[in-house]
């Protein structure tokens, strides 16, 4: 364990609009979006902070913050105040100037005066909006060991998905010396045919080098961006290393959700070995809210027909039939309803003689009997948000 509490401090960037995965988003952020029906994103990374030692967290919040606020004080409010231990959201308080923040690197400036009350040597700064584990330790030991003033989290991925990401390219001792925001001509790995290095938004600083950089920047007419202007700026006159996330201890499972396409299967994942068995084991617990609930309820004449699924907590199941999919705590499913690949998510009521396929339900979904969704493509088409072939229903909503 690392004495964390006195040389290293953590920022989360948890105020990204998730603009791409409305309607999902349409009433809280993309960190607070549900995942494998019972989960937040924000749990994973929160998760590997704390099973890391890092105790002393400040969560930088912004768009349509309320439901990440309420989640973190249901369910991250257990750190001792007496040992300087916290998760603390930061919500946008136009301190520096009348804007709000304009970029990653402007959250972190914006909010330096924290630094200034806590003096670390080193500085995390993470994404708070992917699914993965990461023991920080290990990233914190390579960056200590090689004197780096910034080592930032890297992962090789498919040519044909890099363009979205921040493409590096880094030598043999981890000196990464080039670096360029969603590129259209990503560059490859040397000796890989198809392969490229992309930037997972997990960045530790030396604290002197961070705050440089950023007065630096903040009097510059920029994007205020870690990945476009931040990193290509130290390249050359800092030290700039990569840590290779495939030879870390969690190093083969990272999924990035920034769409519905790519949330879909991220969750549909969780019914199987990517998903599951590998992120959510017992030695590194993923933390959510604890709301106390009865055991679900499977009930009728006949009986319910479950196949690869999970269901949550407090759930009522009446003779229906759950096939490829995520039930979430207290939902209730009527007699010879079908759900089929398909994720709904806490607190939805579904009818009975419904069928359901290739759906997202979010938050407190109604459904009456006899509806059909995601069956036929025309009529969904008139009635539904879908995105990519999946039909969104979002929070609340009743049909």
């Amino acid at each position: 364990m690392l004495l964390l509490n006195k040389k290293v401090l953590t920022f989360i960037l948890a105020g990204g609009k998730g603009s791409r995965l409305y309607p999902l988003t349409r009433d809280r952020s993309k960190p607070a979006v549900f995942f494998a029906a019972r989960f937040r994103i924000i749990d994973f990374v929160l998760s590997s902070c704390i099973n890391s030692g890092l105790r002393q967290v400040y969560l930088l919040t912004q768009t349509k913050s309320l439901s990440l606020h309420q989640h973190l004080r249901k369910s991250w409010n257990f750190l001792p105040n007496a040992l300087s231990e916290f998760i603390a959201p930061v919500p946008a308080q136009q301190r520096v100037s009348e804007e709000w923040y304009s970029g990653t690197a402007d959250a972190i400036y914006q909010n330096l005066h924290l630094l200034e009350d806590h003096r670390p040597e080193h500085v995390f700064i993470l994404s708070g909006d992917h699914i993965y584990n990461m023991d920080f330790n290990e990233l914190y030991h390579q960056h200590i060991e090689r004197g780096a003033d910034l080592t930032m989290s890297v992962l090789a991925i498919k040519k044909e998905e890099a363009a979205s990401f921040g493409v590096l390219t880094m030598d043999n001792e981890l000196n990464i010396n080039s670096f360029i925001e969603k590129p259209q001509d990503p560059s490859q790995i040397p000796g890989e045919t198809d392969e490229c290095h992309i930037n997972m938004g997990i960045y530790l600083f030396k604290t002197d080098s961070l705050v440089r950089m950023l007065v630096d920047d903040a009097r510059k007419t920029t994007s205020h961006d870690f990945g476009k202007n931040i990193i290509p700026a130290m390249l050359g006159s800092y030290r700039v290393n990569g840590f290779s996330f495939e030879n870390s201890r969690f190093g083969h499972y990272w999924r990035d959700v920034g769409t519905i396409r790519s949330y879909y299967n991220a969750n549909m994942e969780f019914l199987s070995q990517l998903g599951s068995r590998v992120v959510c084991t017992p030695e590194w617990p993923i933390k959510t809210v604890g709301t106390p609930s009865p055991p679900s309820f499977f009930g009728g004449s006949t009986a319910v027909s479950i196949k690869n699924s999970t269901v949550d907590l407090g759930s009522h199941l009446y003779n229906c039939h759950i096939h490829n999919s995520l039930i979430g705590g207290g939902v209730t499913i009527g007699n010879d309803t079908l759900i089929e690949n398909s994720i709904i998510m806490t607190d939805c009521s579904i009818g009975r003689n419904c069928t359901i396929r290739n759906a997202i339900f979010d938050k407190a979904v109604t459904i009456p009997d006899n509806i059909q969704i995601g069956c036929d493509p025309k009529e969904d088409k008139d009635r539904f948000f879908i995105s990519d072939g999946i039909v969104v229903l979002p929070r609340n909503y009743i049909l």
